[in-house]
């Protein structure tokens, strides 16, 4: 008698500890191969399902199967969802969030059968779906009137059925329980909209509104006024002629809980900075991407009175230079994520000092800056092993020694993108992958104009060499590339997910190439094909329970 694995004497309790900690339910697919009690594990551990028509022939089993789910999308599926959401109110579910999103319409005969079974339903999102406007938004606020979370985002237009204030005002009376609310891409709402939401619901926690020509400061002035406990507040997209005005800016000195303030696309100005600074909040995420109107005092305002900001955002906020940044390096040691693309008068100072100054950084995006050679010394080198996730993209001037320096200072990286440096060759690239052996997702995109790396075959090979463990590999545009090169990535890269071949016009992507590339590495999830996805490729992506989208 063989003798039994050490393995087996575990509690399922712990291999169940164990599978939750997986992020992805490829992950669970994997695991439930392995014994009879890792499926039966899997399937009690599994919370999410994403069902598309394919799906639907056995979605009685699946449902059978995974009784812990507690979301379900429905974004992918292409016809009426209402006889799925029938079938799904027919077992005993924890469920708690539904997405119901690209839809024509909204029938709801399924709805209220949902609604019925899954009276705790707490959130539920439909964006790009076409609706009967406000008589829609009563009917969703009938059918489950315990949500806290409701996405009504960019729906389909049509001129005879608008989202406006009197539907929002409905709305706000009969979900009490409102924690959050995302009403981006409905441009008839208006002040009062926001007025309703911050009288009527009394969690209200967070607010997102994008895209909007009508809502102006004061509305804003409003909900932070009558909602001193708001979370989070997005604003992006607001004019100066709408959010100019004195009631917004003595409108923070109201506010207690906002932890994260997006201004994207938004004009704001010093003075409202410095109301933001001076304001008695919690503050860890600050976005200021595609702004206007303020000057780098704003900034440093904020800076020195918020020191536990963890996620800034800075894109194309073109003003700043690397002096700038080593302020906001000094006085945000707390730093977890930055983001300062399209800032062109950054150079590899700022990296350094990121590096530096910041201990606890993890994702940093340089994308289109000035990064170059020659902007600091060896000396200025310091190793931040806990950096893993890195975007330095369309870096013109970036060259090899460049790019192997910021390898040797960010050694754990799992997630590089270096596309469309024009100036970095297969030298570069191999020193940064010896520099940095756990990286797990390679982005390579090549640009037309691009002179020095022109990736081929040959080159595509020795990169995978130093990164077996590859999970996820981007080679948009990679025109030197043949099918040749890519029949040794599916074949060495052992754990390979997703490959991204867009534009690689000299890799076959006929069906039974697609096929080959399946069977002999399983694991794959997602292949976007060299020329989009036809519809013969859309079935059998569909058959082989594959990613159509591209």
């Amino acid at each position: 008698m063989g003798v039994q694995p050490p393995w087996e004497d575990l509690p399922a309790l712990c291999w169940e500890a164990v599978f939750r900690c997986l992020v992805s339910d490829a992950d669970l697919e994997s695991i439930s191969s392995v014994c009879k009690q890792f499926l039966n594990i899997s399937n009690t551990v599994r919370t999410r399902l994403s069902i598309t028509n394919l799906v639907t022939p056995r979605l009685s089993s699946l449902l059978r199967r995974f009784t812990s789910l507690k979301s379900i999308d429905l974004s992918s599926f292409r016809s009426d969802p209402s006889s799925v959401l029938l079938q799904i109110a027919q077992f005993p579910l924890p469920l708690e969030r539904l997405e119901l999103s690209n839809q024509k319409s909204l029938r709801f005969d399924g709805l209220r059968e949902m609604g019925s079974k899954f009276g705790a339903l707490r959130v539920l999102v439909l964006y790009n779906v076409g609706l009967r406007g406000d008589a829609d938004l009563v009917s969703i606020a009938e059918c489950f009137p315990a949500l806290e979370e409701l996405e009504i985002k960019y729906p389909m237009q049509d001129r005879r059925a608008r989202v406006t204030d009197d539907g929002i005002c409905v709305l706000s009376r009969k979900l009490q329980r409102l924690s959050r609310i995302n009403v981006s891409g409905n441009p008839f709402l208006t002040d009062q909209s926001l007025v309703v939401l911050s009288v009527n619901c009394p969690s209200l926690r967070e607010v997102v509104f994008r895209g909007f020509g009508l809502i102006t400061g004061r509305g804003v002035a409003s909900l932070i006024v009558n909602r001193p406990h708001l979370v989070s507040l997005a604003l992006s997209g607001m004019e100066e002629q709408a959010i100019f005005c004195e009631e917004l800016v003595d409108s923070f000195r109201h506010a207690r809980g906002l932890s994260s303030l997006d201004f994207s696309r938004s004009f704001i100005w010093d003075g409202l900075l410095m109301a933001v600074a001076e304001a008695n909040i919690p503050l860890k995420r600050l976005v200021f991407s595609h702004s206007s109107g303020f000057s780098f005092d704003g900034i440093r305002k904020i800076v020195l009175k918020h020191r536990g900001i963890d996620d800034l955002d800075l894109v194309a906020v073109d003003f700043l230079t690397d002096r700038n940044m080593r302020v906001i390096c000094e006085g945000l040691r707390s730093l977890t994520y930055i983001d300062v693309s399209e800032c062109s008068n950054l150079t590899m100072r700022t990296l350094c000092d990121l590096m530096r100054q910041c201990p606890f950084l993890e994702g940093i995006e340089m994308m289109m800056t000035g990064l170059r050679k020659d902007d600091a010394n060896e000396t200025d080198i310091v190793v931040n092993s806990r950096v893993r996730y890195l975007r330095i993209s369309t870096n013109v001037n970036l060259t090899d020694a460049g790019l192997k320096k910021i390898g040797r200072m960010c050694p754990g990286l799992g997630y590089l993108e270096v596309g469309n440096c024009l100036k970095i060759t297969e030298d570069g690239i191999l020193g940064v992958l010896k520099s940095c052996p756990e990286i797990r997702h390679l982005y390579i995109h090549e640009d037309s104009h691009a002179k020095d790396l022109k990736l081929n075959d040959e080159q595509l090979v020795a990169f995978i060499s130093r990164c077996c463990n590859l999970k996820y590999l981007d080679l948009p545009n990679c025109v030197h590339l043949s099918t040749k090169g890519v029949e040794k990535v599916v074949k060495n890269c052992n754990r390979l997910r997703e490959i991204n071949l867009r534009d690689c016009h000299n890799v076959r992507d006929d069906v039974p190439f697609l096929d080959w590339m399946v069977s002999v590495r399983p694991s794959l999830r997602r292949i976007v094909p060299p020329r989009g996805v036809s519809s013969k490729i859309r079935d059998f992506f569909l058959q082989r329970g594959l990613s159509c989208r591209c």
